[in-house]
């Protein structure tokens, strides 16, 4: 059985506090767990806003996933904290992850996407969850971010 890296524990309720943890982290020197930089983690975040609230079309899932979707619905619509560990086929990889290097760049987008998907919603259809409320969108967004922020450290 493969080991988890070290996570912090972090519940967040509105993207506004997804945000103002990573302008918390961005303030000082940290250290990450797992497999992405910071600016990788802000970055992901960002991209998933913009897929969230219909700027960006990420790439078509494979069919395996789309015959998983309905189980894997049970999973991200709950309440209960999101698992890492979710491995997405090479296009969703290189379009989610894109090398990034940059805080301060990535931290500009997170905010921008932020206050986009804010202002303007969720799109009804997600790409991939399909028919989803505002509730399920920002209750997911929000858990999303404490997946990937829980693997940003401050460094004391």
């Amino acid at each position: 059985m493969a080991t988890v890296p070290e996570q912090r524990d972090l519940t967040f309720n509105t993207i506004q506090e997804v945000v103002a943890e990573a302008e918390r982290l961005a303030a000082g020197e940290v250290r990450t767990t797992g497999n992405h930089s910071f600016a990788e983690i802000l970055n992901h975040l960002a991209l998933s806003h913009d897929v969230a609230s219909g700027r960006l079309t990420p790439p078509p899932p494979p069919f395996f996933m789309k015959l998983m979707r309905p189980i894997i619905r049970l999973f991200v619509f709950g309440n209960k904290p999101l698992k890492p560990g979710i491995k997405l086929p090479p296009a969703g990889e290189s379009f989610f992850w894109p090398k990034a290097d940059d805080v301060e760049s990535a931290l500009t987008y997170l905010k921008e996407s932020a206050d986009h998907y804010r202002t303007t919603g969720p799109v009804e259809k997600h790409p991939f969850f399909g028919n989803v409320t505002r509730e399920q969108a920002d209750s997911l967004n929000c858990r999303h971010g404490a997946l990937h922020l829980s693997f940003v450290h401050p460094v004391q």
